[in-house]
């Protein structure tokens, strides 16, 4: 080998060693567990969620700064020949004379400027129980927020469940019917044979031309629901570039029975988030009716402020405090007070019937996903058995047929049953995950990959 060839030969050989780790990452398969994980990562949805937990402890911020003082300043300059405002300006600047009480002076005064520096503070000290009972409110609210984006990432993860469960059946039933199609070729070659010998009319060639055809179709059509699963899935994940990586192999055992009903319900009223948000949303309004009740007492606040005052800009100046307590008592607004306290007492009665209708729905959930479990695990016993027998059958109908024993829709209705009862054994396989998938949603327990797949 010359020089140049050796040198070239172990480049190859070095970048292959660099680069074929990161190939195969890249084609490596896609397990359940991955692609929750990067939907709860690169789901926009869920991050759309996500966001409202921040905004909700801005809102509690906002809340507890009711409890803190309030401090403004001010900065103002006027320049008036206006008998009042020329009197309390000369006033604050302590530059009141006695010539200034003349009546031609106080009546007709020169124009007079006064540049004013104020700075005020304001301290609630009773709120009627308004600011405390909006702080609870708020903190409410954020764990509202919490449990409400505990809800989506379940139901996140339920959607890459049934994307998930719903490509790999996709690609299974894909591969059944290459398979019907590859027994269809055999058989038509079988038929090709027979009917070069004289053993069998030109009719049989013809039906099995057609029915290779129409497997033909079915296969075009189950490649092509194939790539919507692909993107159903890439879109769950909110990853587009998933929709190329190849799966993890398919299950080949069920989903394990569900335990008993009234447990598992039980189960659910414990852990379901959405429960939970709405039993907090009640707490809320109970406490909205309650600020409504407390509007009626009054409020009071101390105010104290600090004035400067001079004509020029950083002249001479005199400054001024004052220091008040404030009381506030509406005594009367139209009855609004009274229609919000009846307002606050509905939302508080419906907050409580919605908590009652979400807990039998929560029931009724639980019992259609504990019975679609136990319909599919039902569904597979049969259809297993089903397999068998339509494979038997097609073996026993096929070595009839070279015989010529039997007819040519014998052979192409075993063939199509054998099909079918594939299909329906992979249908039913399927469904018991994503009925094991739905029975945790419906208990809420439901939170990540190391859940999946565990007995409930």
């Amino acid at each position: 080998m010359k020089p140049g060839s050796l040198s070239l030969a172990w480049l190859a050989l070095f970048l292959g060693l660099v680069w074929a780790p990161g190939a195969l990452a890249a084609v490596s398969p896609l397990t359940l567990g991955e692609a929750v994980l990067l939907a709860l990562q690169e789901n926009p949805g869920l991050k759309a969620a996500g966001l409202s937990v921040p905004a909700a402890e801005a809102q509690v911020a906002q809340a507890r700064a009711r409890f803190l003082p309030q401090v403004s300043f001010s900065q103002s300059f006027t320049n008036s020949d206006n008998p009042a405002q020329v009197f309390t300006n000369k006033l604050n600047q302590r530059r009141f004379s006695a010539e200034d009480f003349l009546l031609d002076n106080l009546n007709n005064p020169a124009p007079f400027s006064n540049w004013r520096t104020g700075l005020v503070a304001r301290q609630p000290v009773f709120q009627a129980g308004q600011a405390y009972l909006g702080y609870r409110q708020a903190r409410l609210q954020k764990d509202i927020a919490e449990f409400q984006v505990l809800t989506q990432r379940q139901q996140l993860i339920y959607r890459v469940n049934q994307a998930y469960f719903g490509r790999q059946l996709a690609e299974a039933r894909l591969k059944v019917v290459r398979e019907a199609k590859e027994t269809a070729a055999a058989n038509r070659r079988l038929v090709q044979a027979r009917f070069n010998t004289g053993a069998v009319i030109r009719a049989d060639l013809l039906s099995a031309d057609v029915h290779l055809a129409r497997l033909t179709q079915e296969e075009l059509a189950a490649a092509g629901q194939v790539k919507i699963a692909q993107s159903a899935l890439a879109t769950a994940i909110g990853a587009p570039e998933v929709a190329a990586r190849p799966l993890a192999p398919a299950p080949r055992d069920p989903a394990p029975l569900p335990g008993h009903l009234a447990e598992l319900q039980e189960v659910a009223e414990a852990r379901r988030p959405d429960l939970k948000r709405l039993a907090l949303a009640a707490r809320v309004a109970r406490q909205e009716l309650i600020k409504a009740r407390l509007n009626f007492l009054p409020r009071l606040d101390v105010r104290a402020e600090y004035d400067i005052d001079q004509q020029y800009f950083l002249g001479d100046s005199a400054d001024s405090y004052t220091v008040m307590a404030v009381m506030h008592l509406n005594l009367f607004e139209g009855l609004a007070r009274l229609a919000r306290q009846r307002e606050a007492r509905a939302q508080a009665a419906q907050a409580r019937e919605q908590q009652r209708e979400l807990v039998d729905h929560i029931r009724h959930q639980v019992t259609e996903s504990v019975e679609q479990l136990k319909t599919a695990h039902a569904r597979l016993e049969v259809g297993q058995a089903a397999v068998e027998q339509a494979r038997e059958s097609l073996r026993l109908i096929r070595l009839r047929y070279e015989e010529g024993l039997t007819i040519m829709v014998d052979l192409l209705s075993a063939e199509d049953a054998k099909m079918e009862a594939e299909l329906n054994y992979l249908t039913a396989l399927f469904d018991t995950h994503l009925a094991q998938a739905g029975l945790e949603l419906a208990l809420g327990t439901l939170t990540g990959p190391e859940t999946l797949g565990k007995a409930p």
